[in-house]
């Protein structure tokens, strides 16, 4: 290997989508050794990915689902959480987590969370100010975007918000294990009794939604899959929403031609996706013999297929590294693949588009402002500080 997936420093920043393109090149897969465990595939190529993706038969998912992860914790909540799961149990947990995200049920959430998120950012591009404004589009914006409109939709007390908001990220993105345990162990503690008190008065809210399509889930599994969707909401929208503002404070022009043309919010909202490819990879284990891309993969062989690099194959889409707004077709695969896509897609999308009609509005021209700060993990991957100046319209 020409890169180091293990070492978080290499994802701090671009460089390493260029070394996964080196990647790319190589026939087959491509070993990576581990220096403290048996090492794994590395398929970096759209198809080869898609075709990991597509097939947990044969890659499964309860062994865990990151590079990194404990093992341990993978085995407590195996077919008992969602991700962590294998069809036929993953069908039966996704039909109750994934109930309240349908389109029809969407449309009641769908006029609270664009007036939500256009609260946000009527409080952020503060008009008194009288001239351009710098913020932290991250810590202002991006990050309490998804956590925001989530935890509205949980109906949980906003003074808790910003506790969710930080157990979320450390759950996560945290680069010490035992960090990432205590604050699940907290999320997990926060839900019990939420959960509790829901199904003792429930009301207009997802949590209540969840328990009205129980199903078989015990109180635990439900516990473990709250967890599971607060988190999936939270970090895909938070990393692509601060990559957007990246883009178009380097590149002005852009945002001048979509203030221009709001018709384009569509095909720019799965561009900002593709681009910015928050989930960096997923971890699957082989439990069949099985050839991919003419490599042979034997039972217990663990693969790596890396969602950012399948997001830039040229075969796939054609200049890859440059952000097309008008980008069709789109098919990319920052929200997975497969039985195990996102449920939340429709929401991250729907918060995206929210987010840019509420700038369109507000804000004439965004410019940087300092020096982005990258964070440094090979699981999620995007900007943990970007400071921009936000001219008001």
């Amino acid at each position: 290997m020409d890169i180091d997936l293990l070492s978080p420093g290499v994802f701090a920043g671009h460089r390493f989508l260029d070394r996964l393109a080196a990647v790319r090149e190589r026939p087959g897969l491509t070993w990576h050794p581990e220096p403290d465990g048996p090492g794994f595939w590395v398929a970096a190529r759209y198809d080869d990915v898609q075709a990991v993706l597509s097939d947990p038969g044969t890659f499964s998912s309860r062994a865990g689902i990151r590079l990194g992860g404990s093992g341990e914790a993978a085995d407590l909540v195996a077919d008992r959480m969602m991700v962590v799961s294998d069809p036929p149990r993953h069908g039966r947990i996704r039909r109750v987590v994934g109930a309240p995200f349908t389109p029809a049920a969407l449309r009641q959430w769908h006029d609270r969370i664009v007036a939500g998120v256009t609260d946000l950012v009527d409080e952020v591009v503060a008009a008194d100010a009288g001239g351009p404004l710098v913020r932290d589009a991250v810590g202002d914006l991006a990050q309490r975007l998804p956590n925001q409109v989530i935890c509205a939709m949980m109906n949980l007390p906003r003074a808790d918000w910003p506790l969710i908001g930080r157990l979320t990220t450390d759950g996560l993105d945290s680069p010490d294990p035992i960090d990432r345990l205590d604050a699940n162990a907290e999320i997990f503690g926060y839900f019990a009794d939420l959960i509790a008190e829901r199904r003792a008065r429930p009301g207009d809210d997802l949590i209540s939604a969840l328990l009205a399509a129980d199903g078989d889930l015990t109180d635990d599994e439900l516990i473990l899959n709250c967890s599971g969707v607060l988190t999936g909401a939270s970090e895909t929208v938070r990393y692509a929403a601060a990559g957007a503002l990246l883009v178009f404070g380097d590149r002005p022009e852009l945002w001048t031609a979509l203030r221009a043309a709001p018709e384009l919010l569509p095909t720019t909202v799965e561009e900002i996706l593709r681009w910015t490819s928050p989930g960096l990879h997923a971890l699957r284990t082989v439990t069949r013999p099985v050839t991919v891309a003419g490599t042979v993969l034997h039972p217990g062989d663990r693969v790596t297929a890396w969602i950012c690099s399948a997001n830039r194959d040229p075969a796939v889409f054609p200049d890859p590294d440059t952000f097309r707004p008008d980008r069709t077709p789109n098919k990319h695969l920052a929200f997975g693949w497969g039985p195990h896509v996102c449920v939340g897609a429709r929401v991250a999308r729907l918060e995206l588009t929210a987010l840019l009609t509420a700038l369109i509005r507000r804000v004439r021209v965004i410019a940087p402002a300092g020096e982005p700060v990258w964070g440094a993990g090979n699981f999620i991957h995007g900007l943990t500080r970007l400071p921009v100046r936000l001219s008001p319209a």
